[in-house]
């Protein structure tokens, strides 16, 4: 007799669950149906770039890279693609942690039960799937793959599917930023990673001697990135009309009169996409460096126009064939007439075989002679003939797709075909001819290959433009640089000039400031003098404001010489406000530098200047009311007044400036006399004296002068 196994109710509707959840997947959820859906093996995801990302439903290959994985076994399969789908309708992201923790899960079950199902999971197969991870994984790729796996257990047991394992916690821990990592790993790798002046100097020579489309093309991409820190991937979104001219003020000393003034100048910029959410920003171009980065949008443009033209003509006419310079039939060819074996090579871009007659039109000797490519076979499926609607059919199909949003490219919304860097497909390559129908833009893996990442393997390093310019290292190695090592280079140059930190991260597209260290190669030593200039300030109170300010750390009212006073200072523009908020509001409206809680430090950057503008500002305002008051204007005279004691106090804080005698860190605060309170005001007009005295030298001296220009301001010193 046989007997039926009890089961559980819980494993039941463990099972239900599970079913439900794929039935849910397969028929309510769409994305990568495009891709054959749960009836493929291989899904993929595309990026806005127009680069595409496997999601393979295999095992772990014999050897990396390799790709010999066998399929998942059922019923895991049908799970990883439900779960799949339901993670990347969530959000698409890249897919190969994910991939990994599926594979190793899929091989713990098969080593413990010796079954692909995910029911099965326990406590023994999650520990089996780390082991796996940990023999086959780098750390950073078990960082990584394990908080998927984590997010997985956990997911199966909210949503009861699985219930048998125990939590789990991942042992692999977050990689050290090695950027500022001090041990010999990772000082050797920021030596590695840090381009070196012999390299830099590379990059500018093979710009100049670049002769071939290749060596122009690639070179001047890499002359765009050497404008500021860019991602390699961001040149995709350049348009032909990414340099634009603005005007801005630049500030210069007079070396005649010792006085700023201003001139106008024109700024070369650079409309740029930054990636990671970094917006469009414009990217000024050094003036040093704007011939070069003209020449090379010039070069870009030139070597593009074909593939711009095709790109047009697809946009305009997706069902109809570009006829392209290497076309041979007649102009009024019809669309679906039919093309001889010598037509169909001119239009693709072919060699003529000798092996069939170019008048041929029979479709099988065509194919043959082609060695049966798969897209032939499948446009010529049930037909006797091919024509060039055919053939712009496969176009579309071919080229559309690298363009996620076609026919515009991602994020920008601006037509493919004012695209700055797209070229036809074999546009670059040595041997064969472009294909005069096509447009595609190189990746950054096919740019790095031109800058040497493939050099250390000697079949490969003809692809080098530094091989073939004949450029090699001091010892006499070949070049090896990555379009990333670019960006790094020019960061931590960016850094070693006390670049300020926002503006660093703002000109480099970055969404938060703090990811600039990681671009931040700076050796050990150099980052402590750095320190060490925070940290051994002046003993001169205002120096160590000034310090402060130009390392971007708040200044505190002790640096003020507020010795029992905590808390920080607020910068103005024109020098530090130390009103006490929490007792009351500004009572000056913003009329910061004729007020008693500010502070004006000598030395302090920019001050001098935004003091000048205020000056202009104020002088004017002093203007109107004397002449209104010259006119008679019922209360003209009383603003006349207070104007001129305004502007007499900004020119006194700018005199007292000026003076050679005064040392920088001097701090200069207008005395309680030129700023009496309401209540002291209201005393005076009483006749009653008010405790208020000068008692330092330098306000008896900002006393004076003031009361001698507001003076000769309202024709007293005269």
């Amino acid at each position: 007799m046989s007997i039926i196994p009890f089961k559980p109710r819980h494993e039941m509707a463990c099972e239900r669950n599970l079913q439900d959840f794929i039935n849910r997947a397969r028929n309510d959820l769409t994305i990568y149906e495009d891709d054959g859906g749960f009836g493929s093996l291989c899904w993929y995801v595309k990026y806005k770039s127009g680069q595409r990302g496997a999601i393979s439903f295999t095992q772990f290959e014999s050897t990396r890279g390799k790709g010999d994985g066998d399929p998942f076994e059922q019923p895991f399969l049908n799970f990883a693609r439900a779960y799949v789908r339901e993670e990347q309708s969530i959000k698409e992201n890249a897919p190969v942690p994910l991939m990994r923790a599926l594979k190793a899960v899929h091989f713990a079950l098969l080593e413990v039960h010796g079954k692909g199902d995910i029911l099965l999971l326990d406590s023994p197969s999650i520990r089996v799937a780390a082991e796996a991870i940990e023999a086959r994984l780098g750390s950073a790729a078990r960082y990584a793959t394990g908080l998927r796996l984590m997010k997985l257990y956990k997911w199966l047991k909210d949503n009861r599917i699985c219930l048998k394992h125990s939590d789990w916690k991942s042992p692999w821990k977050k990689q050290k930023e090695k950027a500022s990592g001090t041990s010999s790993e990772a000082k050797q790798w920021q030596k590695e990673r840090l381009l070196s002046s012999h390299e830099i100097g590379a990059l500018a020579d093979a710009f100049s001697l670049a002769e071939t489309p290749y060596q122009k093309y690639y070179t001047s991409l890499t002359a765009l990135l050497m404008n500021a820190p860019s991602r390699g991937g961001e040149l995709h979104f350049l348009t032909t009309d990414c340099l634009y001219e603005t005007t801005a003020i630049q500030k210069e000393i007079n070396s005649e009169t010792g006085k700023v003034e201003e001139r106008e100048v024109t700024v070369l910029n650079l409309r740029w996409k930054a990636a990671k959410g970094g917006g469009i920003i414009p990217k000024p171009v050094h003036p040093k460096l704007e011939k070069v980065v003209r020449e090379a949008v010039h070069r870009l443009i030139e070597i593009g126009r074909p593939a711009r033209a095709a790109a047009s003509w697809a946009i305009k006419y997706p069902d109809k064939f570009y006829r392209h310079e290497n076309c041979i039939t007649p102009s009024n060819h019809g669309e679906d007439e039919a093309l001889n074996y010598a037509e169909i090579c001119a239009a693709l871009g072919l060699t003529v075989s000798e092996r069939c007659l170019p008048e041929s039109y029979n479709l099988d000797d065509i194919s043959r002679v082609m060695s049966r490519p798969k897209w032939f076979e499948s446009l010529r499926k049930d037909k006797n003939i091919i024509a060039y609607r055919d053939f712009a059919k496969h176009t579309m199909q071919t080229y559309k797709e690298k363009f996620p949003e076609w026919p515009n490219l991602a994020e920008i919304s601006r037509p493919v075909s004012e695209a700055l860097c797209i070229i036809r497909d074999c546009e670059l390559h040595i041997e064969f001819q472009p294909k005069g129908y096509s447009w595609i833009i190189p990746n950054v893996n096919q740019l790095n290959k031109a800058l040497g990442a493939r050099s250390k393997y000697p079949k490969l390093v003809n692809e080098s433009i530094f091989f073939q310019l004949g450029l090699l290292n001091e010892d006499s190695s070949h070049i090896n640089i990555t379009s990333h090592q670019i960006r790094v280079w020019l960061s931590t140059m960016a850094e070693r000039g006390e670049m300020d930190s926002l503006d660093l991260a703002m000109y480099a597209g970055r969404t938060r400031i703090e990811d600039n260290r990681h671009y931040d190669l700076r050796s050990s030593e150099e980052r402590e003098t750095a320190a060490r200039q925070i940290m051994n300030t002046p003993l001169n109170k205002g120096l160590m404001a000034i310090e402060s300010v130009r390392v971007n750390v708040p200044v505190t009212f002790e640096m003020l010489g507020n010795k029992d006073r905590v808390g920080t200072a607020q910068p103005t523009g024109w020098g530090m406000c130390e009103h006490d908020w929490t007792m009351a509001p500004c009572t000056k409206a913003g009329d910061c530098v004729t007020c008693k809680d500010h502070a004006c430090i000598k030395g302090l950057p920019k001050t001098m200047e935004r003091l000048k503008e205020l000056e202009n500002a104020q002088q004017h305002e002093f203007d109107r009311a004397d002449e209104a008051a010259s006119s008679g204007v019922y209360g003209a005279d009383s603003w006349r007044v207070f104007q001129g004691k305004r502007l007499a106090v900004i020119r006194t804080v700018i005199r007292i400036m000026e003076n050679d005698e005064v040392p920088d860190g001097t701090i200069i605060r207008i005395p309680t006399e030129l700023d009496p309170t309401q209540t002291q005001v209201a005393l005076i007009e009483k006749g009653m004296k008010t405790e208020t005295s000068a008692d330092y030298p330098t306000d008896q001296n900002l006393i004076e002068t003031t009361q001698n220009e507001l003076l000769s301001l309202l024709g007293g010193g005269r």
